[in-house]
């Protein structure tokens, strides 16, 4: 694999470390003693949305590798399925357990059993139940866009730039559509605010395939500026829309500064080649658990310092509290990566057959990485 796809490690990293500083200044800045000193970082963090930008570099980043991932190692459906599912589900259902757990410990809260039952198909959102996490729906998005690129797999249609520009349409299409009914004054319903943004993630993630074609084969480079251009310019459909009192965004300008920059951040990630940074790196090697559990250090550090004995931790900086809630999810993160991702992922590889587990058993049997999933 190129330098250049390896760098995607460090996106990431970067992502997943945007998204705990985005969650950790929400939850931190509403402490009193906390706020008069971190009131300047907190509102930078809020206003470029570094949570945004760390979601919409995630569903690039998956757009760019896994259809090309299916294709170039031509893996049958069932095995895809086997290798996603134990890849994600794990780590998943221990996050999901946790999160329930400090539900009720934290906040009394007992979650009824139907909603962690829908929880633990990642489609709940669907299903008419709410997220345990709200983070979760962005793991409906992820699946969706699995299934949809094993339906065009089946079809032989998972490398057409056309099929893939129209998918990448109809969830903008949808996408607008949706938020046009939501703001109508006739409608009798509601839709939740993750329900509405799932067609276009699952758009983000099919421009994201546009760029990997046009990367991989250097053709049909109108289908990728097409897909680039609609998907990222719905900043400034936002705006118009927002002045004409139809307000998809309560700030236009914030929705579109963390489009742009994300498309930025990554247009650089996988065109300009450099050294990819270790730490960062290492980090989007664990980002997924990163990402899964950052809320249960965040939620167990505002605990702390609601107790009697945890006045010693309030009164510091916000940089500080967000410095030590990241170290210690890197550390919660590669800690669950180890003893439940890995084992779990090399488990999904023996059961589909992927030479990728006998890399170096089998080194004479000419088995080598072909594309990373």
């Amino acid at each position: 694999m190129s330098e250049r796809l390896l760098n995607l490690d460090t996106l990431r990293g970067l992502a997943a470390i945007l998204v705990v500083w985005q969650h950790g200044s929400e939850v931190f800045i509403h402490n009193p003693e906390l706020a008069h000193q971190g009131m300047v970082l907190a509102s930078f963090i809020s206003q470029v949305d570094f949570g945004k930008i760390g979601v919409l570099c995630f569903f690039l980043i998956s757009g760019f590798v896994i259809p090309h991932s299916m294709l170039a190692a031509n893996r049958s459906l069932k095995n895809f399925a086997i290798r996603r599912f134990f890849r994600l589900y794990p780590a998943y259902w221990v996050s999901l357990t946790v999160a329930t757990v400090l539900a009720w410990l934290l906040h009394d809260q007992i979650l009824p059993a139907s909603t962690i039952l829908a929880n633990t198909t990642m489609l709940q959102g669907l299903l008419g139940f709410g997220n345990v996490q709200l983070l979760y729906w962005t793991l409906t998005a992820e699946l969706i866009f699995y299934c949809l690129c094993a339906v065009m797999f089946a079809q032989g249609q998972l490398g057409s730039p056309k099929k893939l520009l129209l998918l990448c349409w109809g969830g903008l299409s949808l996408f607008i559509s949706l938020q046009l009914l939501e703001q109508s004054a006739t409608h009798h319903f509601q839709f939740p605010t993750y329900i509405i943004y799932l067609p276009f993630a699952i758009a983000v993630m099919f421009c994201g395939a546009l760029i990997r074609y046009n990367y991989e084969t250097n053709t049909g480079r109108h289908y990728t500026l097409w897909a680039v251009a609609s998907t990222f310019s719905i900043p400034l459909l936002v705006w118009g829309l927002y002045i004409l009192g139809w307000p998809i965004s309560d700030d236009p300008i914030r929705f579109a500064l963390s489009h742009l920059i994300a498309l930025g951040i990554f247009l650089m990630t996988v065109s300009i080649p450099f050294r990819p940074l270790r730490f960062m790196a290492s980090a989007g090697t664990i980002s997924y658990s990163i990402y899964l559990f950052h809320l249960t250090v965040v939620y167990l550090m505002k605990w702390a310092m609601s107790q009697p004995w945890g006045e010693m931790f309030i009164g510091y900086p916000l940089a500080i509290y967000l410095a030590v809630t990241t170290a210690v999810s890197l550390a919660l993160a590669g800690f669950i990566y180890r003893f439940i991702e890995r084992p779990f992922i090399r488990l999904g590889r023996v059961l589909s057959g992927d030479p990728l587990t006998f890399e170096n058993a089998h080194k004479k049997k000419g088995y080598k990485i072909i594309a990373k999933a």
